[in-house]
């Protein structure tokens, strides 16, 4: 099985042109998140012959348009697929998902999937000072637990903690949007201690990470350290 990327966002003008977010596959039939620009999602999609029908489960970290924006595009093509969603997320949001005819699971704790893929459930944290409700996931591997976030606003440290207490087995993985682009350096650099402190193997940061932070997480984790962009996949 992989994951792949199926589009990311990660520059100063990708951001500028709402270009922006992520979305991952999971095996054939697990979509985490669906980009900012719906055009390109589903270019992406087209190019890399991803058969939608197959997906069944479809789990949105959080309700920022940047993760969200191409679930309008793809939830009629995944008519057999169950939309996993914050018990937060914006009333309108809830309505028109529900207003397609799908199944929908608000998911408040740790909650199976699959076999061997897990949402950790909403955890609260803060984005330019409001509230914000998010959830990641989870993959038991033969090599280890695979962490995929979209854009870790609780803080990274928290989701790690969360998935420690659920899980006595080594971390192998963290991939996904880290949210340090505005951290500063110290941050940063406790937040890379405290990877290393907790075991995490190998990391692959994208989408809201930030360049500073990939550069010093590059440094710190070496030949450990995955570069993965749109249209790549990690496999286990």
């Amino acid at each position: 099985m992989e994951i792949k990327v199926i589009a990311a966002g990660s520059t100063k003008w990708e951001r500028f042109i709402r270009r922006w977010g992520v979305s991952f596959l999971i095996g054939e039939d697990v979509l985490f998140d669906t980009f900012g620009d719906p055009n390109v999602l589903m270019k992406n999609i087209r190019r890399m012959h991803i058969d939608l029908s197959k997906v069944r489960h479809i789990v949105i970290s959080h309700d920022h348009w940047d993760h969200i924006s191409g679930l309008w595009h793809v939830i009629g093509k995944c008519k057999n697929a169950t939309i996993y969603i914050c018990p937060d997320f914006a009333s309108e949001i809830k309505d028109r998902i529900r207003s397609f005819g799908v199944n929908t699971v608000e998911v408040k704790g740790w909650f199976k999937i699959k076999d061997d893929v897990f949402t950790i459930g909403q955890i609260c944290g803060k984005c330019n000072g409001e509230s914000i409700s998010e959830q990641s996931l989870v993959i038991k591997s033969a090599q280890g637990l695979m962490i995929i976030t979209g854009c870790a606003h609780q803080g990274i440290d928290k989701i790690i903690d969360d998935v420690k207490k659920m899980f006595n087995e080594k971390i192998y993985l963290l991939i996904g949007g880290l949210h340090l682009k505005d951290s500063n350096q110290e941050r940063i650099r406790d937040v890379i201690s405290n990877l290393r402190a907790c075991g995490i193997e190998k990391v692959a940061p994208m989408h809201c990470t930030g360049a500073k932070a990939d550069k010093l997480l590059k440094t710190a984790y070496r030949d450990n350290f995955i570069s993965v962009k749109t249209g790549q996949a990690v496999e286990f």
